[in-house]
């Protein structure tokens, strides 16, 4: 409440407003009593199917998968199918959530009548950033009011700890890297599965080591000699990353070149393990296999001795470093641009106030069957009638009939 009554009191400006997609409607609703009237910018560090629709990038479900699934691009029939309810479903499921939530929250903070603030709200959002791009997902038709700019939390590397450099340097044939980001910490892993991936890493041939990012004080219970196990470590470029699929890491392996082990847990997780392995640069361990020893060995023997895997990725890495070089250039080209014009209107395509029935031409497709269906018909009733016609002429006039 402190800032609302510092923005009223001092009757402060903004040029422009930048909210992240997930809470797009709390700023959209919040800013509209500001002082002025400063256009909305949404962003994302995923595709975002709610924003991008609501500026006319609408999603084609036959050809771009849910981002909870584990579809490619590529989906037969009833894959499509399903991703098109699954997407459907999904899409409706979370504006009524996101929009309940709003109400909720406008009510107790204004009172009673302003929830209804959040009526035009995706209406209003001028543009929107995805800080990722088509190497993590898929390509897609988009509008020019929906740019993608990452990943932007890619720097050059810092110098590494000495300790850290160190195991680095000692390993002969590369390190293998294991985190489970933040969603599922080492620590959280069953005793049985965290007892096959310490035999996994101690069973390594000679030369390989192993960095376990372990967020508890001491080693692991029955760890080898060759894992070093901190609460945290910088990604860094390494031989293997043992990952649950999470983006930011996903980036960083591929902006690295590094080959994947993906073990996916949740939400984007399934999506982005997908787009590993049908990439070609890792393959995927399903939570429910990490009780066997052997799933887990033959998986890390495939990406360290398989080639095609680091190739693969020695590519997506090149490209990567395309797009990153210009990412950031382009957030704040587009961020000022808003800014500078006060919105984006210009770059606002009508399909971004259509529905889905005129946007697949479905009205266009109807009236062509029911013309087409009336001339057969007028045809038919035609030829039908003519036909009546020479019948009784041919009836009404023996000579005709005899001839």
């Amino acid at each position: 409440m402190f800032f609302f009554r510092r923005v009223e009191s001092e009757s402060i400006k903004f040029d422009l407003v930048i909210a992240e997609m997930l809470f797009f409607s709390y700023a959209c609703a919040i800013t509209r009593d500001f002082p002025g009237s400063a256009p909305l910018i949404s962003m994302s560090s995923i595709t975002s199917d709610v924003a991008e629709d609501s500026l006319g990038s609408i999603k084609h479900y036959s050809f771009f998968p849910l981002v909870v699934s584990q579809n490619t691009d590529r989906m037969n029939l009833w894959q499509r199918l399903e991703n098109w309810v699954s997407g459907v479903f999904f899409m409706s499921w979370y504006i009524n959530k996101l929009d309940a939530a709003v109400r909720v929250y406008l009510n107790e903070l204004y009172g009673p009548g302003s929830e209804d603030t959040i009526g035009d709200c995706w209406s209003r959002n001028s543009l929107s950033l995805i800080a990722s791009n088509s190497l993590y997902s898929y390509p897609r038709l988009l509008g020019p009011n929906v740019i993608e700019v990452g990943p932007l939390h890619l720097k050059t590397p810092e110098k590494l700890p000495q300790n850290l450099q160190d195991w680095l340097d000692g390993a002969e044939k590369g390190v293998i890297y294991f985190s489970m980001g933040c969603t599922k910490k080492g620590k959280s892993l069953p005793a049985e599965i965290r007892g096959n991936f310490l035999k996994v890493f101690k069973e390594l041939p000679p030369g390989y080591r192993v960095l376990w990012k372990w967020e508890l004080d001491g080693k692991i219970p029955g760890q080898s000699d060759n894992i070093l196990t901190q609460k945290w470590l910088p990604q860094m470029s390494v031989l293997v990353f043992i990952m649950q699929g999470g983006l930011q890491s996903f980036q960083e392996a591929v902006h690295y070149g590094v080959p994947i082990v993906g073990i996916p847990w949740s939400v984007d997780q399934e999506s982005s393990v997908a787009k590993i392995v049908d990439a070609g640069i890792g393959v995927r361990i399903e939570a429910a296999d990490l009780n066997s020893f052997e799933k887990i060995k033959s998986a890390l023997e495939a990406v360290l001795h398989d080639k095609r895997y680091s190739n693969n990725m020695k590519k997506l890495s090149a490209i990567s470093h395309d797009f990153t070089s210009r990412g950031l250039d382009q957030a704040v080209f587009w961020v000022e641009h808003v800014a500078r014009h006060g919105g984006a209107s210009h770059l606002r395509p009508a399909t971004a106030d259509t529905t889905l029935f005129e946007f697949f031409c479905l009205d266009i497709i109807s009236l062509i069957i029911v013309l087409s269906f009336l001339i057969l018909y007028v045809a038919w009733s035609s030829g039908k009638f003519l036909r009546s016609m020479f019948g009784v002429s041919r009836k009404a006039n023996p000579k005709l009939k005899s001839s």
